[in-house]
C-alpha cells in the first residue's frame, strides 16, 4: 500500500503537469492578440514578446518553436485580411512574477532585429542540457559541460536564414508549391516556381510577391491576362481560398 506522502507527490506532480503551457495554447494566445491589434487601418504590430514563468520559458525557448509561432502570426495576418509594417520578431522571455499565465506584450517596432530571423544554435541545442562551467560532479545523473567550448564551437557555424511556409498554391491535380516570404513565378517556362502546362499561358505569366507581410499576385504582362476570382487584375493581394485563372488552369491560393 502507498503511503500518504506517495501519494500527495504524485498528485503534485500530476497538477504540475497540467499547468505546463503547450505550443498549442502560444499559438492560440497570439492569433488571439493579433486580431485584437487589428486597428482601423487593418495594421498589427509587429513585435511580439511573450512572458512565461521560469520553467516554460526555458522549456519552449527552441528555434523551431519560435518558427512556428513566426508563421502563426503571418498566417493569421493573411486571415484577417491585414497588413504589419517592418520585419516581425517574435520572443519569449521569463516573466518576474511567479506565474503560470501567458501575457503576450504586442508593439509596432521601426527597425526590428534581422537576427531574430536565424536559427540559433546555443539557444536550441543547450537550453534542454543543464550548463556549468564545472568540468566534474559528485552527482553521475547531472549532465555537465563547460558552456564556454561548446558555444565557442558552435558559433564557427553561418547562421542559417530561416525559410517560412505559410501558404499553399495548387491546381489539385498535378501540382502544389509551398512558399513563404520568397517571390515565386507563374508560367509555361520551366525555371519558373510553377510551372504551367498550358499553351494559353505566358512563358512568365504571373509572379507572386511579398509585401507589407501579404501575398500580392501580379500579371507580368501576359498576353491572356490574369483573373482572381473570375476579374481580371494587374496587382491582387490574395486572401485565403482565392481562385487565380492563368489561361486554362485555375490555381487555389491556401493559407496553411
Amino acid at each position: 500500500m502507498k503511503s500518504a506522502s506517495a501519494i500527495i507527490e504524485r498528485l503534485a506532480n500530476f497538477f504540475q503537469r497540467r499547468s505546463e503551457v503547450e505550443p498549442n495554447e502560444l499559438i492560440k494566445a497570439l492569433e488571439r492578440e493579433v486580431a485584437k491589434q487589428k486597428n482601423k487601418e487593418s495594421l498589427v504590430p509587429n513585435s511580439y514578446t511573450i512572458y512565461l514563468c521560469e520553467e516554460d520559458c526555458h522549456r519552449l525557448s527552441a528555434s523551431r518553436l519560435i518558427k512556428a509561432l513566426h508563421e502563426a502570426i503571418e498566417r493569421k495576418v493573411i486571415r484577417e485580411d491585414c497588413f504589419m509594417e517592418g520585419a516581425l520578431t517574435v520572443k519569449i522571455k521569463k516573466m518576474t512574477a511567479d506565474d503560470n499565465a501567458i501575457v503576450i506584450v504586442s508593439s509596432y517596432v521601426d527597425d526590428a532585429a534581422q537576427e531574430e530571423d536565424t536559427i540559433n544554435l546555443e539557444n536550441d541545442v543547450l537550453s534542454p542540457t543543464l550548463i556549468q562551467d564545472a568540468e566534474t560532479s559528485d552527482d553521475d545523473k547531472t549532465i555537465i559541460a563547460n558552456k564556454t567550448k561548446i558555444v565557442g564551437t558552435m558559433r564557427t557555424a553561418t547562421s542559417r536564414r530561416v525559410e517560412y511556409n505559410l501558404a499553399l498554391l495548387t491546381d489539385y491535380k498535378t501540382a502544389e508549391v509551398v512558399f513563404g516570404e520568397r517571390q515565386i513565378y507563374l508560367g509555361r517556362k520551366e525555371t519558373n516556381d510553377f510551372v504551367l502546362a498550358d499553351e494559353s499561358a505566358s512563358r512568365i505569366h504571373a509572379y507572386i510577391a511579398y509585401e507589407r507581410h501579404r501575398h500580392v499576385l501580379y500579371d507580368a504582362g501576359s498576353l491572356n491576362g490574369t483573373f482572381v476570382n473570375r476579374r481580371p487584375i494587374s496587382r491582387r493581394e490574395l486572401k485565403d481560398g482565392d481562385k487565380i485563372l492563368i489561361g486554362r488552369t485555375t490555381l487555389t491560393y491556401k493559407v496553411l
